[in-house]
C-alpha cells in the first residue's frame, strides 16, 4: 500500500451522528486493536474495505459543503495516507475535520504528530466495554474523550 490510497470500507453522506453538524464520513478498514465488544468489527480486515486513491475519497467526501468525519476501524492504521488526505481537505477546503481513533492524544502526539495539524477535533482513547454509557455524545465509552484541538494549540 502506498500514502496515494487507502483502504475504505464507507463512506456516509450527510450523517449528523459522527460529530457537530451534517458531515460525511469515512470509515477506513484495519484495526489491530480489536476492541471486544466495538461496534465496528466487521471492518477489522484491512481486506474488509475497498482500496481507493485519495483523489477517490476526496471527491467522494467533499462534493458538498459537509463537514468531515473519519472513522475505522482505527485510522492510524492507514496514518500516512490519512494524514495526506486530511491534508488535502484542509488545503483546498478548509472543511471542519473529526477523527477518531483508539489511540490517545499523547500517542499520536508521540508516534503520528503530522496528522494533528489538520483535524480539528479528536475523539480518542480505545472502547471500554465496562465503561460503556449509550447516552455519551460522539463516543461510546467514558474514558474516550472529545478534545477540541483548535483551542488546545
Amino acid at each position: 500500500m502506498t500514502d496515494d490510497t487507502l483502504y475504505v470500507a464507507k463512506v456516509v453522506k450527510s450523517t449528523a451522528v459522527d460529530g457537530v453538524g451534517l458531515r460525511n464520513s469515512l470509515y477506513v478498514s484495519g484495526c489491530s486493536l480489536r476492541c471486544p465488544g466495538c461496534h465496528n468489527e466487521a471492518f477489522w480486515e484491512l481486506s474488509s474495505g475497498r482500496r481507493l486513491t485519495l483523489e477517490e475519497v476526496y471527491a467522494q467526501l467533499c462534493d458538498d459543503d459537509f463537514g468531515i468525519s473519519i472513522l475505522g476501524g482505527e485510522p492510524m492504521m492507514q496514518h500516512e495516507a490519512v494524514t495526506r488526505l486530511c491534508r488535502m481537505i484542509k488545503e483546498r477546503t478548509g472543511k471542519n475535520i473529526w477523527l477518531w481513533s483508539g489511540f490517545t492524544l499523547e500517542h499520536i502526539s508521540t508516534n503520528w504528530p503530522d496528522v494533528l495539524r489538520y483535524i480539528d477535533v479528536l475523539v480518542d482513547g480505545p472502547y471500554i466495554e465496562a465503561e460503556r454509557e449509550p447516552g455519551l455524545q460522539w463516543r461510546g465509552s467514558r474514558n474516550q474523550r472529545v478534545i477540541d484541538l483548535r483551542h488546545s494549540r
